[in-house]
């Protein structure tokens, strides 16, 4: 008598397995792909805000002390300049730049850079403060 299972090849079954397993694999691959893509993109944008705010902060550090503009009442955040305009073009809309100061005393200022992105969930804002003193940090 021939026996059936003794020929070589693979059954339907497991021939579906198989297809299923690759399947699976390459939706776990794409998910994660896309999702490393996401992240590279944030990080990307977040770099680029960094360098426009941390680029604004050492515009103002090398400005003489007596040209940065005081602000009445003491102890108040003043918006003084506006920089969205310079912000890069790659950034998500709206795109919004600002330089803050506050005059804490006659010979200390206070100076808040903050850069603001996206919208949504997506929104991003980081800030950076420092102090200015005269005749020196």
């Amino acid at each position: 008598m021939n026996n059936l299972r003794s020929q070589a090849g693979f059954t339907a079954i497991e021939l579906l397995i198989t297809v299923i397993v690759i399947g699976v694999t390459f939706g776990a691959f794409t998910t994660t792909f896309t999702t490393i893509q996401n992240i590279n993109k944030v990080a990307i944008d977040v770099n680029l805000a960094n360098t426009a705010a941390f680029a604004k902060v050492q515009d103002y550090e090398n400005e003489p002390f007596a040209s940065l503009p005081n602000t009445t009442p003491q102890g108040t955040l003043q918006q003084i300049e506006d920089f969205s305009s310079s912000l890069p073009a790659t950034l998500p809309s709206p795109r919004v730049g600002q330089v803050y100061i506050n005059s804490m005393s006659p010979t200390l200022k206070q100076l808040v850079v903050k850069v603001q992105y996206g919208s949504g969930a997506g929104q991003r804002q980081l800030q950076y403060a420092d102090f200015l003193q005269k005749n020196g940090l």
